[in-house]
């Protein structure tokens, strides 16, 4: 195929071409986060009777102020659309784990709150989460890897938190 009937737009040409090395680097960063996000899941269900995505909520609700916070913001923090955090939220909810309610500003702002019953599952359930963190995901590794693989985990969540909506 010539170039000009190449399907691929002129700056996707003007990238340089991944090496295999390169490629295969990329594919085991994307492995491992299936692989750990897979086991989270499997975990979560076994452990709290809900899905991981529903879990996570639950989480940073946990570490907020007063346990509360604004759908948007939450929204944001997980990449969550819209649709989804309000099926996960109607489905906490039912659970008893959370309730949404009006936030203090005017306008047609809602918050989530963690209930006790909510607060009292991720309670339960974070330590079971840090034995599998500890004892099998980051087994083997060095406390240096580890500090490591922090610095490299924080530099990624901020080329993806400086991405255009």
């Amino acid at each position: 195929m010539s170039d000009l009937t190449t399907p691929w737009s002129d700056e996707r040409r003007a990238r340089p071409r991944v090496l295999q090395e390169q490629r295969e680097d990329w594919q085991s960063l994307v492995i491992l986060a299936h692989l750990v996000e897979a086991e989270l899941e499997r975990q979560t269900r076994h452990d709290a009777g809900i899905p991981h995505s529903h879990f996570k909520i639950l989480a940073l609700l946990a570490g907020a102020d007063r346990h509360t916070m604004g759908l948007t913001r939450l929204s944001r923090a997980l990449r969550f659309q819209k649709s989804r955090l309000s099926h996960a939220l109607r489905s906490l909810e039912a659970d008893g784990l959370l309730r949404r309610e009006d936030t203090p500003e005017k306008g047609r702002a809602y918050q989530a709150v963690l209930t006790r019953r909510g607060l009292d599952l991720v309670e339960r359930v974070l330590p079971l989460q840090d034995v599998f963190a500890w004892d099998t995901v980051l087994a083997g590794l060095s406390a240096t890897e580890v500090t490591h693989l922090r610095t490299i985990a924080e530099k990624i969540i901020a080329n993806l938190d400086d991405r255009p909506e």
